[in-house]
């Protein structure tokens, strides 16, 4: 009998760290989100580059205002670094996911770009 309720409490005690491992793996940021941040963080990306002071010049990368600026993408969206890696990780693992997601960012850019005011 004692060993019958030792391999029942083996047992249990599999199940839970199996639904804890599976639980902890199925969480990432929801696509409607991701896709959100990945345009800031592009368009982040782009401003970095033509970003200019008297350290850095136009067309190189600007890593100091980068940090700043993916700081307050991730403040504004209420997530840390670690959440937006292990979410891109995820999306790394289901590249369907991920493919839809820039497809949609895509179509949203566009629709941004022809909103723009032409200047004359």
């Amino acid at each position: 009998m004692k060993k019958r309720s030792r391999l029942l409490s083996v047992f249990f005690v599999l199940l839970l760290v199996l639904a804890a491992c599976k639980h902890v793996n199925n969480e990432h940021l929801p696509p409607k989100t991701m896709k959100k941040i990945l345009i800031d963080m592009h368009l982040a990306e782009a401003y970095s580059i033509m970003a200019k002071d008297s350290l850095h010049r136009a067309g190189v990368k600007n890593y100091d205002s980068l940090a700043v600026w993916y700081k307050d993408i991730f403040a504004h969206y209420k997530i840390t670094q670690q959440q937006f890696t292990e979410s891109l990780n995820w999306y790394k693992g289901h590249p369907a996911e991920i493919d839809s997601i820039y497809a949609d960012m895509l179509s949203t850019v566009t629709r941004l770009q022809s909103t723009k005011p032409n200047p004359r």
